[in-house]
């Protein structure tokens, strides 16, 4: 750990994070992915703002058009004089509460913990074209043109002149913060703006930017396997036989059928065309909550530990029935769609109300690949035999969707990385965390780049599992974790 001469402080945030535990008992369960979100205060103070002065396009200086952009504010601890601003990057998932800059929520909760102990100015901002941050008409293919990493990092750099000018702050420090994408966001506000962002931490952030995302599954297999979180090497034997049992009845229509019934499909004849078995095998791979593993919950199937223990029983039928059961407490008595049309029906709608699976998907081809592939020879437990879950699946929806052929996707992607540095980004004071048991991790910076771009690695932990609400449940690495963040934030802004 870092040496500092004030422990006092660190004293006190140890205080503060175990009297967030303790408090924690009252945190409810939300679904798996989502793992714990602390519930929303009775009296929810009003947080919400609207920045009315947001350019629409930063790379046209002849292009003057603006839109609002929503953004959250929590001056409850503020110092003018002294505190820092810390800033919560929005990012793709669901859109922001407004409680995220009281409780911090699923991204930034430690955030809070720090700033109100530091006198800090807690700020949010939602990311364009998420939430109620819409900068066109529509998401039709001419409007996403604005959607991109780099439009969202100059919306962060005209968002600060603004904060600066409405709240009249002289050398006040800014620290960004976020996990997964808005954890890139964070990291890249730092290295693209060293002169308005002070420091970053950037957890869960894959910031190598790669097409064929193979290493996601890799890691599903491992973690599946990995004592800590409850997996074995058994339970990674049983899945792939499972896999195996599946691809071997897509060989046969009776074995089509018998899949349909077991796994209670939509539809008559629902897995006859071979994208139909794709989108079907890629809704398999979504039972199993590794990269959302969460220890302590209690519902059914809900993280490493208890679907390996439904794989690993033998005594409930064949490793196929096993997986089924998997699938049967997921759905519950809906039945599962496995139409590539229906997707691409949603995929294709244009409009603001219907059309949000085009967002990522956009920035995915735009920029970022990240297409989870289970390729022959990989160390991937799922299905190879068809071949159904490679890249050219995913890339055909690059084209089908915007017109990104696989070549631009290839050169997107090589763009990204260049713009950005990859795993080697050439900054200072970003600190980036990673758990390893997320999939995710191996796409970001995994070793030390310098004494001011360190990273950590925490044993056992889910996707920016630290950035949660504190709960009794949470492991000794998580807790210890939260500490180093809070060390090197504190060591940062004294520099």
């Amino acid at each position: 750990l870092l040496d500092f001469q004030n422990m006092k402080w660190l004293g006190f945030l140890a205080l503060a994070l175990l009297a967030a535990v303790c408090n924690a008992r009252t945190l409810g369960h939300v679904r798996s992915h989502a793992r714990r979100a602390a519930e929303v205060p009775e009296a929810t103070p009003n947080t919400t703002r609207y920045f009315t002065q947001q350019l629409v396009d930063h790379t046209n200086p002849a292009d003057k058009r603006t839109w609002t952009q929503r953004y959250f504010v929590n001056e409850s601890f503020f110092d003018p004089a002294t505190g820092p601003i810390f800033l919560c990057v929005g990012g793709e998932g669901p859109p922001l509460e407004p409680t995220v800059v009281v409780t911090g929520d699923l991204h930034c909760a430690l955030m809070i913990t720090i700033a109100a102990r530091m006198r800090g100015l807690i700020l949010a901002i939602e990311h364009r074209f998420y939430g109620e941050s819409i900068p066109a008409p529509d998401f039709s293919t001419p409007s996403l043109q604005y959607l991109s990493s780099r439009q969202a990092l100059a919306d962060i750099s005209v968002f600060h002149a603004f904060i600066v000018e409405k709240y009249g702050l002289t050398g006040n420090k800014w620290m960004t913060f976020g996990g997964s994408y808005p954890g890139m966001l964070a990291a890249w506000a730092r290295l693209k703006y060293p002169d308005l962002i002070h420091g970053a931490i950037s957890s869960s952030a894959p910031v190598l930017a790669i097409e064929n995302f193979q290493g996601y599954n890799d890691v599903v297999g491992a973690s599946l396997s990995n004592p800590i979180v409850g997996g074995s090497h058994q339970c990674t034997y049983e899945v792939a036989n499972a896999f195996q049992a599946f691809g071997d009845a897509l060989s046969s229509l009776p074995g089509r059928q018998q899949l349909a019934r077991q796994l209670n499909l939509c539809g008559q004849n629902p897995i006859e065309d071979v994208h139909n078995q794709a989108q079907l095998l890629q809704n398999l791979f979504n039972v199993f909550p590794v990269q959302s593993n969460d220890p302590a919950c209690t519902d059914p199937a809900c993280n490493i530990a208890s679907v390996c223990a439904i794989m690993t029983n033998t005594t409930a039928g064949q490793p196929f029935d096993r997986l089924a059961r998997i699938v049967a407490i997921n759905q519950g008595t809906q039945c599962m769609d496995a139409s590539y049309d229906n997707y691409l029906k949603l995929l294709l709608n244009t409009t603001v109300e219907g059309g949000v699976e085009r967002i990522w998907t956009f920035q995915t081809c735009n920029e970022f690949g990240f297409y989870q592939t289970c390729d022959p020879g990989s160390r991937c437990p799922f299905t190879t035999r068809p071949w159904l879950d490679n890249l050219q699946f995913s890339l055909d929806f690059c084209e089908i969707a915007f017109g990104i052929t696989p070549a631009q996707v290839a050169a997107n992607v090589d763009a990204t990385n260049k713009y950005y540095g990859g795993d080697h980004p050439d900054s200072t004071r970003i600190l980036f965390v990673n758990g390893d048991i997320d999939p995710w991790h191996v796409q970001s910076v995994l070793h030390d780049l310098s004494p001011l771009e360190p990273a950590i690695i925490v044993p056992g932990a889910s996707h920016h599992a630290w950035t949660h609400p504190a709960a009794p449940t949470d492991s000794p690495a998580i807790k210890q974790v939260r500490l180093e963040i809070a060390q090197y934030v504190q060591l940062w802004l004294s520099q």
